[in-house]
């Protein structure tokens, strides 16, 4: 009996002393397999930290070969990417330094600047595109987009003004009746962002919100004036009303005129069409002049289609036009006033550049389809929404009349004869 009791509590004793020791082990496995966690991942922190990285980049490296593929690549690609030539591109260059007092910063030089303020218009890019591309700050390019601003409104005067020219061919034989016209004149609306409380005044007729332009352009395709600025909802009228007050006005030279729609009053300095007679030239397609109106109506609208095809050209070019930009309203009507500058710039070196020529070319042909396709809603809208400070008289109704019935006699000798 007594050795039964003492064999079971040696038993007892025996088994504790096992669980002891297997509980022993299984902590100092658990110990030996959370130090080998925390040093496998202490190893892998290390590896991944110093010895796997991304590919270093050499912003100045990209940068410059990216700028090298711009203006000193192709001049097919400085075109299509800056809407200028290479050689109009450092032009511009040159003249925004001179005249307009742009100058190099400690990092950016002129050409850079130049480039994205050019990139950022002709494609309506955001900051951060360009961001990419140039790889610089976005505050970088916010403040080298305002200096080149800048320096392009301090010369954009002597661009943007009359000039003597000569007409040649077809172009000379359209304007050849309308020989004291000195252009022709419009108002476009531009998309614009503005704060909600001025969204009212800004909106247009079509419930667009907009800024109403005005522009006048010679038959050479070259603006002469503009204003802009006024809000989307206000008329032609009012716009031209102030333009011929204010103090940088539109001038007028004495027996001269400009060429203008159904829209305005027809008045001295302002020769508009008969109304309620065809006008559009899409109107005329498969139709031939009945009396002495129609035929004025047909070479006025050949004529004055020059200042359709400006705009069309102005808004193909510089895409920062087609849609509301980001930039606060007084930034953005300076960049219409720049885009207009560059276009006259363009226009002005593209005679010496027949690539640039050509692309003007490609773009005037898709803007002549354009207006002869679309619907001529607006003269009808326009029609009572006279230019109340243009008095019509007496003698410049018999003016157009006595221009009329010269052309329409001189339309019918030619029938007969030929």
């Amino acid at each position: 009996m007594e050795s039964s009791i003492v064999n079971a509590s040696a038993t007892s004793r025996k088994r504790r002393r096992d669980e002891e020791e297997e509980e022993e082990l299984e902590q100092i496995f658990f110990i030996i397999v959370s130090v080998v966690t925390m040093l496998l991942g202490a190893l892998t922190w290390y590896h991944d930290k110093y010895f796997v990285k991304e590919p270093a980049r050499n912003l100045e490296l990209e940068r410059h070969s990216f700028l090298n593929s711009l203006y000193r690549g192709t001049e097919t690609d400085c075109i299509e990417q800056l809407r200028v030539s290479k050689k109009t591109f450092f032009k511009l260059c040159r003249i925004l330094q001179e005249k307009g007092q742009l100058v190099k910063t400690k990092n950016v030089p002129i050409d850079e600047a130049v480039a994205m303020f050019l990139h950022i218009l002709a494609h309506n890019l955001k900051y951060r595109v360009v961001h990419f591309s140039y790889c610089r700050s976005m505050e970088t390019i916010s403040r080298q987009f305002k200096n080149v601003l800048r320096a392009i409104m301090k010369v954009s005067k002597e661009y943007l003004k009359f000039y003597e020219y000569n007409l040649e061919g077809s172009v000379e034989n359209k304007w050849r009746w309308f020989k004291n016209s000195i252009g022709a004149l419009d108002g476009i609306h531009i998309p614009v962002t503005v704060s909600a409380e001025d969204r009212p005044r800004y909106r247009n007729r079509k419930g667009d919100i907009s800024t109403n332009v005005l522009g006048v352009c010679g038959s050479d395709l070259r603006f002469i004036y503009v204003l802009p600025g006024w809000e989307g909802s206000a008329g032609d009228s009012r716009v031209l009303r102030d333009a011929l007050r204010r103090q940088n006005c539109l001038h007028i030279p004495n027996g001269k005129y400009f060429l203008v729609d159904a829209g305005y009053t027809n008045g001295p300095g302002f020769l508009a069409p008969y109304r309620g007679t065809r006008y559009h030239l899409n109107e005329w397609i498969g139709n031939t002049p009945q009396n002495y109106k129609e035929l004025f109506n047909l070479r006025h609208a050949s004529a004055r289609n020059v200042i359709e095809r400006s705009f069309g050209v102005l808004k193909k070019r510089w895409s920062i036009l087609r849609t509301p930009s980001f930039f606060d309203i007084k930034t953005q009507i300076r960049i219409i006033n720049a885009c207009f500058m560059l276009h006259n710039f363009i226009r002005d070196e593209q005679h010496s550049d027949p690539i640039l020529e050509a692309k003007d070319l490609e773009l005037l042909s898709i803007v002549d389809n354009e207006l002869i396709n679309q619907q001529m809603e607006r003269v009808t809208n326009n029609i009572g929404d006279e230019v109340t400070t243009i008095q019509a008289t007496e003698e410049w109704t018999r003016f157009r009349d006595t221009l009329a019935m010269n052309m329409f006699a001189t339309y019918q000798i030619r029938r007969n004869f030929d």
